[in-house]
C-alpha cells in the first residue's frame, strides 16, 4: 500500500469517525419546547414569539409552546427561565427588559450575564410614540409643545416601567429641555394599546410593530420613530433625529436566551433551528412587514449586545432616577 493511499484511507475513516461524533453529540427534544415570554399577549414580544413557534416546531421536531408571563414588568418569566432545568427546553423571549430589570429591580432574582446564555437575537426594531386621531396632535413638534404647555398633564402609556419605552421618553425628554408628563405603565404593550385607542392615554411609547397595523388602519396617529432612518414598515413617519432631537437613535432588540448551564451543542442546535426558520420567507415577510428587521445573531454577538446594551443605559436610568415601581 502507497503511502499516499494510506493518507487517504486514513483520512476517510477520520472523517467518517468525525461523523459517527457529531451524530453521537447531536440534540434533539424529547419534549415540547416552552417559550417562556416576559410579557402579555399581542404585545410585539409575544407576536415575534408566535410568528417563529409554528415553523420552528418543525424544524426542532417538537412541539412549541407560547407562555405569556407579562407580570412584574417581566421579572416573573425572566426568574421563571432563570431556574428552570438546563436542558435546552425551556428558552426566554425578551428583549432590552431583561437588561433594564437587572439595573433597576434592587434584587431581580438573576444576573443577565450569571443566570442566562444568550441563543440568537432575533430581530431589532424602532420604537415609536404614538398618540390617538382626536388627541388634537398631529406631529411630533405639537407633542412637545402640548407637554410643554400642560407640564406634568398629559397621560404617556408605557408597556412597563422602567422599560425601553420608558427610557427613550426620559432620553426624548433630556434632548428637549425637559418634558414633564405623567406615566401609565401597563402589563404589556397589548393592553397599553387598547388604552390609547379608546383614549385613555394622550400618547404611548412602544415598540413600532406593536401597533403597526392599527397604525395603518388610521387608529392612531404615529409622531416618530426612535431610529436615525425612517422604518420601512411605515417610511411616512419622520425620525426624533429630524425633527425635534438631532443625532437621537434609540433601537430596541429582542432574542431567545436559555438558562446558564445548558450544553455549548444544545445551544448551537437551538439557534441553528431559530436562526434558520428566521430566514423562511413566510417568517421574514411577516416580521419585516410589521416593522422587525430580522437580524438572527449568534450566541457571542448577542451577548455582546446585552453588555452593550446595559452600558448604555445604565447612565440613562440613574440620571432619571427610574427604579422599580413600589421600590
Amino acid at each position: 500500500m502507497t503511502i499516499h493511499r494510506r493518507a487517504a484511507i486514513g483520512a476517510t475513516l477520520a472523517s467518517l469517525g468525525a461523523a459517527a461524533a457529531a451524530r453521537a453529540t447531536a440534540w434533539a427534544p424529547t419534549r415540547p419546547v416552552r417559550l417562556v415570554v416576559s410579557s402579555a399577549p399581542a404585545a410585539s414580544l409575544d407576536t415575534l414569539a408566535r410568528v417563529l413557534a409554528p415553523v420552528l416546531s418543525q424544524r426542532l421536531g417538537q412541539t412549541v409552546l407560547v407562555e405569556n408571563q407579562g407580570g412584574a414588568n417581566g421579572l416573573i418569566a425572566m426568574q421563571q427561565v432563570a431556574r428552570a432545568e438546563a436542558d435546552g427546553h425551556t428558552l426566554l423571549v425578551t428583549g432590552d427588559a431583561i437588561v433594564l430589570a437587572e439595573l433597576i429591580a434592587p434584587n431581580p432574582g438573576f444576573t443577565v450575564r450569571g443566570s442566562f446564555t444568550p441563543v440568537t437575537q432575533a430581530v431589532r426594531a424602532a420604537q415609536i410614540l404614538a398618540t390617538h386621531p382626536s388627541s388634537g396632535i398631529r406631529d411630533i413638534a405639537g407633542y412637545v409643545e402640548a407637554v410643554r404647555a400642560r407640564p406634568g398633564r398629559l397621560n404617556v402609556g408605557l408597556p412597563a416601567w422602567g422599560g425601553i419605552a420608558h427610557v427613550v421618553h426620559e432620553l426624548l425628554s433630556q434632548a428637549t429641555g425637559g418634558l414633564r408628563v405623567e406615566y401609565v405603565t401597563y402589563r404589556g404593550g397589548g393592553p397599553a394599546t387598547a388604552d390609547l385607542i379608546a383614549r385613555h392615554l394622550d400618547a404611548l411609547v412602544i415598540t413600532l410593530p406593536a401597533i403597526t397595523e392599527q397604525v395603518r388602519q388610521g387608529a392612531i396617529v404615529p409622531l416618530a420613530v426612535t431610529t436615525l432612518a425612517r422604518d420601512g414598515a411605515l417610511p411616512e413617519v419622520p425620525t426624533l433625529a429630524e425633527t425635534v432631537a438631532p443625532g437621537f437613535d434609540v433601537e430596541s432588540w429582542q432574542g431567545l436566551l436559555v438558562p446558564r448551564g445548558v450544553p455549548a451543542p444544545v445551544v448551537g442546535t437551538l439557534h441553528e433551528a431559530i436562526a434558520a426558520t428566521l430566514r423562511e420567507p413566510a417568517v421574514r415577510d411577516r416580521l419585516t412587514g410589521l416593522g422587525f428587521e430580522v437580524v438572527a445573531d449568534g450566541p457571542d454577538v448577542f451577548a455582546r449586545r446585552t453588555e452593550e446594551s446595559t452600558q448604555r443605559f445604565a447612565g440613562v436610568v440613574r440620571a432619571a432616577g427610574i427604579r422599580q415601581a413600589g421600590g
